[in-house]
């Protein structure tokens, strides 16, 4: 796990926390299917292999996993910049990409983005969350990489891939489409 200072959490993880009297350590937080401590929810949401970021109702950057090291993160998003809106993250050209993101995936289906090379198939998915009222309550970003579960798959059943002879080209460089 990647351990990060108190230097590098945003300012706004800091003043909400204490503003809210957030939960922390071990403190527990009733779950609708448990009981866990913060440190507990920490440790699980940390051992995941994937990025997992969160944006809230109001398009604010409010979480992210810190398992996977920055240097391979596909879309790298770091503490410093928790509670800033994704205007703010994104540089201004790339705003109506990630709106399309963020509106489609509003609408509760599951947008993914595929990104794969040699030795990667990193696929991004994004979906909408919702409160115990169903009210819209932000989309959840998770990145994985498949190629591992790929090979492993392939080697225990020893099978391996072959190219579609029908299919003229593969199309992986234009981006995400909404099929």
């Amino acid at each position: 796990m990647v351990k990060h200072t108190e230097e590098e959490t945003s300012s706004w993880v800091i003043e909400n926390s204490k503003k809210f009297n957030a939960a922390k350590g071990s403190d527990y937080v009733q779950l609708d299917l448990g009981l866990m401590t913060v440190d507990q929810i920490d440790a699980v949401l940390n051992c995941l292999p994937l990025e997992l970021v969160t944006i809230d109702k109001n398009d604010r950057y409010i979480y992210c996993n810190n398992e996977i090291a920055k240097n391979l993160l596909l879309s790298p998003r770091w503490p410093e910049r928790l509670g800033q809106t994704l205007t703010e993250i994104h540089k201004k050209s790339s705003m109506p990409h990630v709106q399309s993101i963020m509106d489609y995936a509003k609408t509760g289906k599951v947008y993914k983005l595929v990104n794969s090379s040699n030795n990667k198939y990193m696929v991004a998915s994004f979906k909408n969350m919702h409160d115990k009222n169903d009210n819209y309550a932000g989309v959840t970003e998770w990145i994985v990489d498949l190629l591992p579960i790929i090979n492993w798959y392939l080697d225990e059943t020893n099978q391996k891939l072959v190219p579609n002879e029908t299919k003229k080209t593969t199309d992986v460089s234009s981006g995400a489409s909404h099929n």
